[in-house]
């Protein structure tokens, strides 16, 4: 039933597909213009940053990442955390990406807090 469904709907699952690469490229291209933040390239409904220590800062190890995610929280937009997950993510927040209005208020919310 389910492949069966999914057939039968194939062109909105293209259409959703399209859209969410358009606002993947959109978040990434405006995530990298913003100070202080790495952006990885990806093919999934994911982006992965990592937040950099602020320029001049005393403490370079200074956490940014739960900050920024507390931020976003109380603006009520829910990203992942996933600094304490591996050492090599030290620093780093997994955004979903969204639809069109979602993405900019995130986008918005990055901006207030950088």
């Amino acid at each position: 039933e389910c492949a069966l469904f999914a057939l039968e709907h194939a062109d909105v699952f293209a259409a959703q597909a399209t859209t969410l690469r358009a606002e993947r490229s959109r978040m990434i291209v405006n995530l990298r213009s913003m100070p202080g933040i790495t952006v990885w390239n990806s093919d999934a409904n994911m982006v992965l940053i990592r937040l950099e220590a602020q320029a001049g800062s005393a403490n370079p190890a200074l956490d940014r990442a739960q900050p920024m995610f507390e931020h976003l929280k109380a603006r009520g937009i829910l990203v992942k955390n996933v600094s304490k997950m591996h050492p090599l993510l030290a620093q780093c927040l997994r955004i979903t990406v969204g639809t069109a209005e979602e993405n900019t208020q995130l986008l918005a919310a990055f901006q207030e807090f950088l």
